[in-house]
């Protein structure tokens, strides 16, 4: 394969390309160009690399790579980012082209680290060539064809729990409501409810919550409008007596609804709005879109997902090495780190 090198910044000029490969790949709004191009401008420091593998004239694999040590790479892997900056056709890892890029990379490589890969349809061509490190269980819940058949298959508690907000609402003389975000010029006031409710919780004394003069605002604004320009995004929102208490910011592609940040406000937390809003977009979905088929929720497995009757699968660490010697020699010096680390905090 013939890989060609390029500074990281001159992604616009790729950009078709790219899409064109995530349409043979994994086919996800999260690997969409616009979701790609917003995070080179906040999160890349500059020194980044984009690789293009050509086969026959055209495209086959692309990613995103930096130098993490001597002889090793990694794709890059902004916190933003819920899998690797990485495209391959039909989502396979073939030893011979990766030591291709290996050879094509500046220096010598011994390793090189792709982070973060979905499993689903993952294949590797000889599997010997590559080593896999489960790095969180995530899952995924499909669009239900009957929404009450489906609620009524889900735990005594999980129903009881969800009735008992409405049920509580309407005693109250409460109302209960959602709504949906999703043309280009409402996304930016979403993202900013957002922020005002997560910069009330936990996350701001972290320093971590979302605003608009932060990076993480200026990021979420532009690539969630420039993918609601195309119809693959939106913002859904919780409402409590008209006020919005919980805030979901979506893409979507090929069927499939990302959910990627939740956030809501916790002087509601009786109410479960964050989870009550999941139910009942999975009830919107059941009954009145049948553009969507999926909901991804690409984080850590959490005990709610498990409530909602989500699928489960693995997000990968793979890593290729140039042999089993490089391999047996890094593995052993990060075991001796690590072993170094562990007796110093016993010592």
């Amino acid at each position: 394969m013939k890989w060609t090198l390029h500074p990281a910044t001159s992604f616009t000029e790729h950009k078709q390309q790219w899409d064109k490969l995530n349409a043979q790949s994994q086919n996800l709004a999260i690997l969409n160009a616009d979701f790609v191009e917003p995070l080179i401008e906040e999160f890349f420091d500059g020194d980044e690399l984009l690789a293009l593998g050509e086969l026959d004239g055209t495209v086959q694999m692309a990613g995103f790579f930096r130098n993490t040590g001597l002889f090793q790479w990694a794709t890059v892997m902004p916190s933003q980012a819920p899998v690797a900056l990485w495209l391959s056709k039909q989502h396979k890892f073939i030893g011979s082209y990766i030591a291709d890029l290996a050879s094509s990379l500046p220096g010598r490589v011994l390793s090189i680290d792709f982070l973060q890969v979905d499993s689903r349809d993952l294949t590797f061509t000889p599997a010997a060539d590559f080593e896999l490190n489960a790095y969180i269980t995530t899952s995924n819940r499909p669009i239900p064809p009957d929404f009450d058949e489906y609620f009524s298959s889900l735990g005594k508690n999980m129903r009881q729990n969800y009735n008992k907000v409405i049920n509580r609402a309407a005693k109250a003389g409460d109302t209960l409501d959602i709504k949906c975000i999703s043309e280009p010029e409402g996304i930016a006031a979403a993202v900013r409810l957002y922020g005002e409710i997560e910069s009330q919780g936990w996350k701001a004394q972290q320093g971590t919550a979302v605003a608009p003069d932060n990076d993480q605002g200026r990021y979420y604004t532009s690539m969630l409008t420039r993918l609601a320009e195309k119809n693959q995004a939106c913002c859904w929102y919780y409402l409590i007596n008209e006020q919005v208490v919980a805030v979901d910011l979506c893409v979507n592609q090929n069927g499939s609804l990302i959910i990627l940040k939740t956030t809501y406000n916790e002087a509601f937390s009786k109410q479960s709005p964050a989870l009550q809003l999941k139910v009942e977009m999975l009830k919107h979905y059941a009954q009145h879109d049948s553009q969507i088929s999926n909901i991804e929720f690409y984080g850590r497995v959490m005990q709610w997902h498990t409530r909602l009757d989500s699928a489960t699968r693995e997000l990968q660490h793979v890593t290729w090495y140039k042999n089993t010697i490089v391999r047996y020699g890094i593995n052993l010096l990060k075991n001796l780190k690590s072993f170094k680390t562990a007796d110093k905090g016993q010592s």
